[in-house]
């Protein structure tokens, strides 16, 4: 037990060293490896304490006993779990920025950057650690300031310190929410601890509904669910990639796991059909977010916001998994509530692997080539292989495709979602079909949007000279990636790793796997409903490639090649001009999802003379959408704005009119006391 406690201050004293080093290394050579070492290091140690928590106790430390600043740290295996997917992700994103980080070399404030990084990681542990009010709080901040200082650490690009500030004002937006939350279930408990939150008899049901909306719209923010993600697509792409790959998956991982308490740990939904509509509204705003994320993402061109749009995506599938899982226990279907639980905690696990593996590998990209609009790219695969290989590993994963790690994650979900025939209410069926009905589009949208984003950067020709000279990264950032994609691989070929762990970590009454036993989805009969078994899935992939090779090989033997040159439709060459874009390929969709996107083509036409209107020089066409959710916001904002001009005008400045204003408050107060309105 005492070896974990120096555990937990040997983390805590890695990432502190790295952040010192950091701030005080400006100049020196080796400023890169006395930064990112520690925080490889302490990486390293918080995989090993999740592993630790999960085979041995929970972690209890009490550092001091005053009721507001009591500094408590609870490490049981919920936040355990959460530990690892820190760990995990940082462990790989701190190797990767070995060689990343030298790019801002030539920057004076390039030391901040690390100092920044290493406390960026160990406030998200320390949030997840936290079991009191106070300090929870305190650090939630510090992750905010500290994410903030990221995404404006190129600041001078305007667009970023826009982001920036967009990203602050809704992150302090959700935190009033969390804070709101918080005091509602201090005034019941009178406790700062959040063990106090656990004791259900104290606290009624009505403050417990008050105190969850607060804190769903408070994490939910932090999460960039819809339609609180304004600040997503905007910060992930502005902070450094090392940092987005953090910001997306760990991060929103953080506010998951905020959710997580608050649902299964603050309160006990098992049996309870109270708790119905909480789950039914998660699963409502799941869909939704999964669904606008995905339809963003699709016509984007940025390769960094493409994946931010994705992470939102993601995001709605996991609230859906959880939704549904409140759903179950409320008709007591205790067995596919687990089911949803351990679906949407893997598609946790799994969305952390892969969407570090492609910001790491768009990161990588930027690098290389010094853009991020993949209009400008193009046959990369050529240029850079290895790059290549590790994105299409992730890319696979994300759409869901066997046998890598998001396919089980999403197989899962969607058993979830197909076993509602179970739950006794027509109603909730038809209902629940819904949001079925919204995945399948998802996914079917997500292969549309990643297989787009792969073949116009890395297939066909190289479309600008940035492209064209771009080069392979260095061993540290494709060792990065190479973690994180040996993970997908990992857990995808072997399943039952990922479940078995969370099973551990959550304490759920899940019959632990092994590697030659299918997934069943069992019914509540005991019915099998459903089963995978990912080694069959392999053998039959492989057993079809081959075949597939062989058989080319044996007939190919016996027959003659004739090469030719590719047919040119008779333009007479094929260039970087007469390839597919990516606005072309996304074109078609736009037009059917036009509500979302409100497309608009333009086209100019340039004569060799004004006078003759016949004979054309060129013609240029441009396609445009919107983001209905940014116009939203505009609008919002104008009218905050011009509500709070027409407030300013009572600050005149004149000591009259604020005696006067002094004097209607207390006529106020003294006509509700008399009235009896307040004691």
């Amino acid at each position: 037990m005492l070896e974990n406690f120096y555990l937990v201050y040997a983390i805590v004293g890695f990432f502190s060293l790295g952040a010192i080093f950091g701030l005080f290394s400006r100049g020196k050579p080796q400023h890169v490896y006395l930064t990112y070492i520690p925080s490889i290091i302490g990486s390293f140690l918080a995989i090993i304490l999740s592993i630790v928590v999960f085979t041995s106790e929970d972690i209890h430390i009490t550092l001091s006993s005053q009721q507001i600043f009591n500094f408590e740290i609870f490490i049981d295996g919920v936040a355990a779990f959460f530990i690892l997917i820190i760990g995990l992700i940082s462990f790989a994103v701190s190797i990767y920025s070995l060689s990343y980080s030298k790019k801002f070399d030539d920057k004076k404030n390039n030391s901040n950057l690390g100092m920044l990084f290493n406390l960026f990681i160990i406030s998200m542990m320390l949030v997840v650690a936290s079991n009191n009010i106070f300090f929870f709080l305190i650090f939630w901040e510090l992750i905010s300031l500290t994410s903030f200082f990221l995404v404006i650490y190129e600041h001078d690009n305007e667009n970023n310190l826009k982001s920036g500030l967009t990203y602050l004002v809704m992150t302090h937006l959700g935190t009033a929410f969390i804070l709101a939350s918080f005091l509602f279930m201090y005034a019941q408990s009178g406790s700062f601890s959040f063990d106090s939150f656990r004791d259900a008899g104290i606290i009624p049901d009505y403050v417990r509904d008050i105190a969850f909306i607060l804190a769903f719209i408070g994490f939910g923010t932090k999460a960039g669910m819809v339609p609180l993600h304004i600040w997503l697509p905007q910060a992930h792409p502005s902070a450094p990639s090392n940092v987005s790959a953090l910001m997306s998956a760990v991060m929103l991982k953080i506010a998951i796991y905020g959710i997580v308490r608050y649902l299964f740990d603050f309160n006990s939904i098992d049996g309870s059909s109270h708790y119905l509509w909480w789950g039914l509204g998660i699963v409502v705003i799941g869909s939704i977010s999964a669904l606008v994320g995905i339809l963003y993402a699709l016509v984007e061109r940025d390769i960094k916001r493409i994946l931010a749009f994705s992470s939102i995506e993601n995001i709605g599938i996991i609230l859906i998994g959880l939704g549904l899982s409140v759903v179950f226990a409320s008709f007591n279907l205790t067995s596919l509530s687990v089911l949803a639980f351990v679906a949407s905690m893997f598609h946790t696990l799994n969305h952390a692997i892969f969407k570090g593996l492609l910001f790491t590998t768009a990161g990588s990209i930027h690098h290389s080539t010094h853009t991020k609009n993949i209009e400008d790219l193009g046959g990369l695969i050529k240029k850079m292989p290895w790059t290549g290989l590790v994105f299409l590993i992730g890319t696979i994963a994300i759409i869901g495709l066997p046998p890598l790690n998001g396919f089980i994650s999403e197989w899962l979900i969607l058993q979830s979602l197909l076993s509602v025939f179970q739950i006794p209410s027509t109603i909730l069926q038809v209902s629940l079909a819904f949001a079925s009905l919204a995945l399948a589009l998802t996914m079917g949208l997500a292969a549309a949007t990643f297989v787009r984003l792969f073949g116009i950067s890395f297939l066909s020709k190289s479309r600008t000279l940035k492209a064209a000279n771009a080069v392979e990264v260095s061993r540290f950032m494709l060792a990065g990636k190479a973690i994180l994609a040996s993970s997908c691989i990992l857990l995808g070929i072997l399943p039952f790793i990922g479940i078995n762990l969370i099973a551990t970590a959550f304490n759920l009454s899940y019959t632990p796997l092994n590697p030659f036993e299918p997934l069943s989805i069992i019914t509540e009969d005991g019915k099998s409903f459903a089963s995978l078994m990912m080694p069959t899935v392999l053998i039959i992939l492989l057993s079809a490639f081959v075949s597939i090779f062989v058989f080319v090989k044996i007939i190919g033997s016996k027959t003659s090649t004739k090469k030719y040159n590719t047919w040119d439709c008779g333009f007479g060459g094929l260039s970087e001009r007469t390839q597919y874009t990516a606005t072309s390929l996304a074109e078609p969709l736009s037009r059917i999802f036009a509500v979302f996107y409100k497309p608009k083509n333009e086209i100019i036409n340039y004569f060799y003379s004004d006078q003759n209107q016949y004979l054309k020089k060129s013609i240029e066409m441009s396609h445009t959408t919107r983001n209905i959710f940014d116009e939203f916001y505009d609008l919002t904002l104008s009218f905050s704005l011009y509500i709070l001009n027409k407030i300013r005008k009572i600050q005149t400045g004149k000591i009259n009119a604020y005696i006067l204003y002094i004097m209607i408050a207390l006529l106020s107060l003294l006509f509700a006391m008399g009235a009896g309105i307040i004691e």
